[in-house]
């Protein structure tokens, strides 16, 4: 293993060092070995400095997974600049907020992509970004016309020209392992979004914390579908590949034939996604037309995976794969993970230990007190993986932070052995009555309806026991499904007190930024549906 109390700009030029001809990176058909990418990120660093960026300034990356992502991010931690991301599916009111809240001094993003203007938006609100000075645009078209002072990504490409590994004119030679290396923001369920802070040797020692959890190696292939920008792609994707040696194939949006398509053509080893990618994947009627036996292992996160979904991808994809658990706060790492190989019985049901170096701690939330093993509670965690604190917050951080111990929100149990069950979000669970009743319980066993595809279990107002139990069921347009039904699977098998009060049947869940995460209880998300719904059926 590569040092990881390095820069990031470094653990990339170790790989490019050992590896200068392997490919890097593949995107649609261009493939860049590590030696072009050193050259090109390098080239464009310096080009960046000359415009007047420099060591501590802070840039948003508003882009879709590109090779041009790739080189600018590694551009950017050449010189010790701090990356505030922004997923470039934010529209204008989550775009505002990151490059208000971060400061940011630059923008680089795409000028259009999928039908939406990005540039259009950044420049909309530049004039309310008093600390914003310039914008930096890839463009779509080639020589294609930009608005009068937007700097052309590809001109400072073509300026640049090759750079050595060891830069004659000293640019970043004075960033450090301990720069500021990006900003995650968190997904604003619970208020504004705040932007956790790493810093550049916690994003190289996160990369390869991953690696354990899949035995990945230099000689491994990775498929990356998931937003580069979010903290789960970012450090699985964005980061583990390159400080390893492995090659990244990137797709800008999933899709399930493309992923198989490349899988084929690749010969990509490993998948990173969230449950749904494999669900989708398992569902499809063109699997059998590509030969997928390269494909070896994964991670999945995101949502806790539905029962039975690791051992089917095992049997029909012969795909190992485990969960494991992160957040924005570990930054573009994790907290939790399995080792390679653990047994499917294990992976079915635990999210792993506590990876080398943290701890973690279960209490009481609303006590604070530790709980005995196998007792649920909060999930409190510690370590080298947590972030610095939220950016230029830190009283949101002291509430989230106290004695040196991250409040993840997260209901979890821990066994004596160590390992850890996921159980949900201490906000989703409902208070019926005063009785608690945690929403991936019911989940695990409504998901074995034949008629449910997808189900999720929010609270609803009750005039009397306060909460009300609604299920969210996603039920194909020939299924009928009635809440008698519903309750009828669950007697005898959860308390009275359990049984659902209400059903919301829905063609689609929505989901946060990114596709990862259902969207439980943000703006627009099934709470708020479930809630207002005049269509849902009620225990009469």
């Amino acid at each position: 293993m590569q040092d990881t109390r390095c820069t990031v700009w470094q653990a990339l030029t170790t790989s490019a060092e050992r590896l200068p001809d392997k490919v890097a990176v593949v995107d649609g058909g261009e493939r860049i070995t590590y030696s072009q990418l050193v050259e090109r990120a390098g080239g464009l660093a310096s080009a960046l400095a000359r415009l007047g960026i420099v060591r501590g300034d802070v840039v948003a990356i508003y882009m879709k997974n590109s090779i041009e992502l790739v080189t600018v991010f590694y551009a950017l931690q050449r010189l010790g600049v701090c990356v505030a991301w922004v997923n470039p599916d934010y529209r204008e009111h989550e775009v505002r907020h990151i490059l208000d809240d971060s400061g940011a001094q630059t923008v680089v993003c795409f000028d259009e992509w999928e039908g939406f203007r990005h540039l259009d938006l950044v420049l909309s609100l530049a004039a309310g970004l008093p600390r914003l000075e310039r914008v930096v645009a890839a463009t779509t078209v080639p020589d294609g016309p930009l608005p009068s002072g937007v700097i052309r990504l590809q001109d400072l490409l073509k300026e640049s020209g090759p750079l050595s590994y060891d830069d004659e004119a000293g640019v970043g030679v004075d960033v450090t392992p301990d720069d500021t290396s990006m900003l995650l923001y968190t997904s604003g369920t619970t208020g504004p979004p705040k932007g956790a802070v790493s810093r550049q040797w916690q994003v190289v020692r996160d990369g390869h914390a991953y690696s354990p959890g899949i035995a990945a190696t230099e000689g491994d292939v990775f498929i990356g579908f998931l937003f580069l920008s979010h903290s789960f792609g970012c450090g699985s994707l964005l980061v583990q590949p390159l400080v390893l040696g492995a090659t990244l194939v990137i797709m800008a949006r999933f899709s399930v034939e493309e992923s198989f398509r490349l899988i084929e053509c690749e010969r990509v080893s490993i998948q990173i996604a969230s449950p749904a990618h494999y669900i989708l994947q398992l569902s499809s009627e063109r699997r059998t037309g590509y030969d997928l036996s390269s494909l070896r292992s994964g991670l999945i996160s995101g949502q806790i995976a539905p029962p039975g979904l690791i051992g089917r991808v095992e049997r029909e994809l012969g795909v190992y794969i485990s969960s494991n658990l992160g957040s924005s706060e570990v930054g573009p790492g994790l907290s939790v993970m399995l080792p390679y190989q653990a047994d499917l019985q294990v992976r079915e049901r635990y999210v792993g230990y506590p990876i080398p170096g943290t701890e973690v701690k279960v209490v009481d939330p609303a006590t604070r007190e530790e709980v005995a093993c196998g007792e649920p509670g909060e999930l409190l965690i510690s370590g080298w993986h947590l972030m610095q604190g939220y950016w230029n917050n830190p009283d949101a951080t002291s509430r989230q932070v106290v004695d040196g111990r991250l409040h993840t929100g997260d209901l979890v149990l821990q066994e004596e052995s160590g390992l850890v069950q996921m159980l949900g979000r201490i906000k989703d669970c409902v208070n019926r009555g005063g009785y608690k009743v945690i929403p991936s319980e019911l989940e695990k066993l409504l998901i074995e309806h034949p008629a449910m595809e997808e189900v999720c279990v929010v609270p609803t107002p009750n005039p009397v026991l306060g909460e009300s139990i609604c299920v969210c069921a996603l039920v194909p347009d020939e299924e009928a499904l009635s809440l008698e039904e519903v309750r009828g699977f669950l007697q005898g098998r959860v308390a009275d007190n359990k049984l659902p009060d209400e059903l919301l049947v829905l063609q689609a869940f929505p989901r946060l930024s990114g596709g990862l995460k259902l969207n439980r209880h943000g703006k627009d998300g099934l709470a708020e549906l479930a809630r207002e719904a005049t269509n849902k059926q009620t225990v009469r």
